[in-house]
C-alpha cells in the first residue's frame, strides 16, 4: 500500500479504472486518462478557490491548451492506484498543472503535465484578467518539465479522414470534449497495431475549439510506432496530436 507522505500542495485521489475505460485489448485508453486528469483538476482548482464557478463569475472559463503524458506502465482495469495533481509554474497567463498515477507500492506508473489558460466567455479569446487564478505552486521530483515549446511535427501527412463533432461528443462549452481528441486519434489505428502495441507517450496541442456539428479534416500518418494527427476545419488548424507506442509482441 502507498503510505509515503505527500509533499505539501499535492492533492490525491484513490482511483480504480473500470473495464469501460479500456480498449478492446484491455488497456486503459488515453482519453480515459485525460478524463481522469480533467476531473481531478476541476476538484483541485475549486478547493483552491479558483475553479470554473469563480471563472464564470468573471465572465471567463478555464480551457486546456496542451497536455503531455509519459507512461512507464498503464494501470490495469480493477487495479487500485493513486492519482495525484499539483499546481506548477504560472507565467504570462499560462498555468501548468502536473499529474502522477502511482501504484499501491508507490511506484510511479506515469507522469503528465498540462497547460491551462483562461478564456473570455463572450469573445472566446484569451483574457488578460487572470491574476485572480494565481496560487502557490509545488515542485515534485519526477514531474515533467514546465516548458512551452513545440515538438518536431511533419508538415505533410499522407492519410486523410473527415469526422464531424456529434452532440454526444460536446461538453458544456459547446465544443468537442478535450478528452475525445485523443479518442479520435486512437480510432485511426489499425486493430492489429493496437493488439501488438502499448501507449508510451502523448503530446497534444489544442489550437482552436471544434464546436458541435463542425466537420474536421484529419490528416495523419503512422510511421514505425508513432502516430501524428493534424485536425483542421474551415481552413484553420484546430489541434496537433502525437502518440508514441512500444511494440509488445
Amino acid at each position: 500500500m502507498c503510505t509515503l507522505a505527500l509533499p505539501k500542495g499535492v492533492y490525491r485521489e484513490e482511483i480504480v479504472f473500470t473495464p469501460e475505460e479500456t480498449d478492446g485489448f484491455g488497456r486503459v485508453r488515453s482519453d480515459a486518462l485525460a478524463r481522469r486528469f480533467q476531473a481531478i483538476a476541476a476538484v483541485h482548482h475549486a478547493s483552491l478557490g479558483v475553479g470554473q464557478e469563480i471563472a464564470a463569475e468573471k465572465g471567463s472559463f478555464w480551457a486546456l491548451a496542451r497536455t503531455e503524458m509519459r507512461i512507464s506502465r498503464l494501470p490495469a482495469a480493477g487495479e487500485r492506484a493513486f492519482l495525484d495533481t499539483w499546481v506548477g509554474r504560472q507565467s504570462h497567463g499560462l498555468f501548468w498543472r502536473h499529474y502522477r498515477i502511482a501504484g499501491e507500492n508507490g511506484e510511479a506508473l506515469l507522469y503528465a503535465v498540462s497547460i491551462w489558460v483562461i478564456m473570455d466567455m463572450e469573445s472566446r479569446a484569451l483574457t488578460r484578467d487572470h491574476a485572480w487564478a494565481v496560487v502557490p505552486c509545488t515542485a515534485v521530483e519526477g514531474e515533467l518539465p514546465s516548458v512551452f515549446r513545440p515538438i518536431p511535427f511533419p508538415r505533410e501527412l499522407p492519410e486523410h479522414l473527415r469526422r464531424r463533432v456529434t452532440d454526444a461528443e460536446t461538453d458544456g462549452n459547446g465544443h468537442l470534449n478535450n478528452c475525445l481528441y485523443l479518442r479520435w486519434g486512437q480510432d485511426l489505428l489499425p486493430e492489429e497495431f493496437m493488439r501488438t502495441h502499448t501507449l508510451r507517450s502523448v503530446w497534444i496541442e489544442y489550437r482552436k475549439e471544434l464546436p458541435r456539428g463542425t466537420e474536421s479534416e484529419l490528416t495523419y500518418s503512422l510511421g514505425g510506432s508513432t502516430l501524428y494527427v493534424r485536425g483542421t476545419a474551415e481552413n484553420k488548424e484546430r489541434f496537433l496530436l502525437r502518440m508514441e507506442y512500444d511494440e509488445t509482441v
